[in-house]
């Protein structure tokens, strides 16, 4: 539709160029076109046709959702759009959106973003974003900060289950005491998948009580994370009263590691 009218607008602008020309032309004079009634309504009906279009499509381009469901979004392409407002740049970003209780599904948005700030929106990157309740394809930057921390480690934990993470996991890594622990044994049990490697672990835990227990557990482990975890090593993990023969390693986790969480790889 914005084509269709500034293609309109261009001909009506053509004609009040040319018409007055071929009047000269003819003999008639330029003011038997200039002087009719029609000319100047033409001429600002041409002007309207060419710019407005363009200026609303940026006018609503610009604008961002306020309220909505928060949601995870991966960055998967970013795109200058060639406008600017306050010199600093649109950009249209496509992404993975990850929500409470869906499956990750792509969207793209448009907003302005600080020169400063680009480095923080390149593919691969993980940023919060408002997804409108009525009509979820429509996302927006956060950009008052209404995505909580906790909201967010709440949908990659959610991720985590679907990966294959126990629930109980989930829970002990929410709601037990972080202790230490030291690495007796570390014995693989097959082959990587998806990035994850199956471990068979031993693993010595003091309690706060000063109990000491040696447990040992099956993990799945990111590869990324497996310098961390060699035999002789101290790690941390929560360990939980409710499952004592168990505990959740807390690993710092690479950026590949979060983008399968939330939505897989970049291409």
């Amino acid at each position: 539709m914005i084509k269709f009218l500034t293609t309109t607008g261009i001909l009506c602008i053509l004609a009040v160029a040319i018409l007055p020309l071929y009047a000269n032309y003819t003999g008639n004079g330029v003011t038997s076109i200039t002087d009719a009634s029609w000319y100047r309504p033409l001429m600002y009906t041409g002007a309207a046709l060419v710019f407005l279009p363009s200026l609303l499509g940026t006018v609503f381009s610009l604008r961002t959702i306020k309220s909505g469901e928060a949601a995870v979004g991966l960055i998967r392409r970013v795109q200058q759009t060639g406008t600017y407002v306050n010199e600093q740049p649109q950009l249209n970003i496509e992404v993975m959106v990850t929500r409470q209780g869906q499956q990750p599904y792509p969207a793209s948005f448009q907003a302005i973003i600080p020169q400063t700030a680009i480095p923080q929106f390149q593919p691969g990157s993980v940023i919060p974003l408002l997804v409108s309740a009525k009509h979820p394809s429509k996302v927006g930057l956060d950009r008052n900060g209404q995505v909580s921390q906790e909201q967010v480690q709440s949908l990659l934990n959610e991720q985590m289950i679907r990966q294959g993470v126990a629930p109980e996991m989930m829970e002990i890594a929410q709601h037990g005491e972080q202790l230490y622990a030291k690495v007796l044994e570390v014995v693989p049990l097959g082959t990587s998948h998806q990035g994850k490697l199956p471990l068979q672990m031993t693993l010595g835990v003091t309690t706060a009580t000063g109990e000491t227990r040696t447990i040992q557990t099956k993990k799945d482990v990111f590869e990324s994370s497996l310098p961390q975890i060699q035999q002789g090593h101290i790690i941390r993990v929560m360990y939980s009263d409710k499952y004592p023969n168990d505990v959740a390693l807390m690993l710092q986790t690479g950026e590949q590691d979060i983008q399968r969480a939330f939505g897989g790889t970049t291409d």
